[in-house]
């Protein structure tokens, strides 16, 4: 980012080291900071345009003097090499341009994208030495076969590697306890992954392969990356452990949320798929509180993002693209609202940005401006911890 204020205090003033120049600028300054999305669904900020917002630019008069002949905010203009709005900054180097896609960057703000070598965001700063890299658990913690046995104390607590606890969970295969374990680094990804399948809670901490945030966290244990939610009729009644968090249907805690008619807690329902609708919105406006958490009906999270139940408002693309606060009464309109755009099934909101996968792709899938963990939807995922 440029330092505009600068810029413009010399095309104002005519500082004759400056008008020199003309319109080209190689100086790396810094520009402004950034705020929050309005809605409930926000980020966590992008930098503001500050400077000259002036149209035009391009050419130079026989004075030295730059002349504006058109935005700088276009995939042409932000790629001819030329200060179209004469406020010294080109291209990509111009703010106006950075939501143009050829200056777009992917972001580098996950733990995928900050450990895996790459200066994704191309700012000159690799993984753990990006600034928005240093709150991730990839580098504030010790938690990667690869941390965990090159001897260093990486996350700076006073314990390297196998002393460390948090080289002592499940998916670390280069550590037993305390003890260092010899492997060959070829071998973290396969290891890993056998570990973090294998039915075992392999750190004895009660949580079971993937559905143990470490296994989801260590990048070595790529199986559990992306997975889907085991809380629908047709995954919790499939026979799979989709999530592999070592519960199958009605064993796993998300088949026993409101609205799941194929589960009564741990007990399978036998509901045909051609009355999981009809079943599952009765579940959701009974007034009781199915699943004991203190939530009942349209009012409980569970019925809201079930694709069986349509008696919920602003749940459906129906109601959340028709311009109307449909009797929540929250305040918050179609995609505003949590329950439009937190939900996988509804689709006139965009791509959601509330998984692994798509909270680690470097790319702004919802368009709200905020990408990957600068996107506060993403801030509960395993990408983001």
């Amino acid at each position: 980012m440029k330092s505009k204020n600068l810029a413009l205090v010399a095309v104002l003033f005519g500082f004759s080291t400056l008008a020199a120049t003309g319109c080209r600028d190689d100086v790396d300054d810094t520009g402004g900071g950034g705020s929050g999305n309005s809605t409930n669904d926000g980020g966590n900020g992008a930098g503001n345009n500050g400077g000259n917002t002036s149209e035009g630019g391009g050419g130079s008069s026989g004075n030295g003097m730059c002349t504006p002949t058109g935005t700088e905010d276009s995939e042409a203009s932000c790629t001819d090499g030329v200060d179209n709005d004469c406020d010294t900054f080109e291209d990509c180097d111009d703010f106006n341009c950075e939501s143009v896609p050829t200056c777009v960057k992917p972001a580098e703000t996950s733990n995928a994208a900050c450990s895996d070598g790459e200066d994704n965001d191309e700012n000159g700063f690799i993984d753990c030495l990006d600034n928005a890299c240093a709150e991730l658990a990839a580098c504030n913690r010790e938690q990667s076969n690869a941390r965990c046995a090159d001897g260093d104390d990486n996350d700076g607590d006073g314990d390297a590697d196998c002393q460390d606890l948090d080289c002592q969970s499940e998916g670390i295969v280069v550590c037993d306890g305390t003890t260092p374990v010899a492997v060959d680094p070829a071998d973290y990804e396969m290891l890993a992954n056998a570990q973090c399948t294998n039915g075992v809670s392999d750190d004895a901490n009660a949580f079971i392969d993937c559905g143990d945030f470490a296994c989801q966290i260590v990048a070595e244990a790529t199986e559990c990356k992306g997975l889907p939610t085991e809380a629908t009729n047709e995954l919790c009644s499939n026979g799979d452990d989709d999530d592999l968090d070592g519960a199958i249907d009605c064993d796993d805690i998300g088949c026993q949320k409101e609205g799941i008619a194929v589960c009564d807690g741990t007990t399978e329902v036998a509901v045909p798929m051609a009355q999981w609708d009809s079943a599952s919105a009765t579940e959701c406006s009974n007034g009781i509180d199915e699943d004991g958490n203190n939530f009942e009906d349209c009012a409980d999270f569970g019925c809201q993002i079930n694709p069986n139940v349509d008696v919920c408002p602003e749940s459906n693309d129906a109601d959340c693209s028709d311009g109307v606060d449909n009797a929540d009464t929250d305040d918050f309109i179609d995609c505003e609202d949590f329950s439009c755009n937190r939900n996988p099934y509804v689709t006139v909101c965009g791509e959601l940005e509330l998984d692994y996968t798509t909270c680690s792709d470097g790319v702004d899938n919802d368009g709200n401006g905020f990408a990957d963990c600068n996107d506060f939807s993403c801030e509960n995922t395993a990408a983001c911890l």
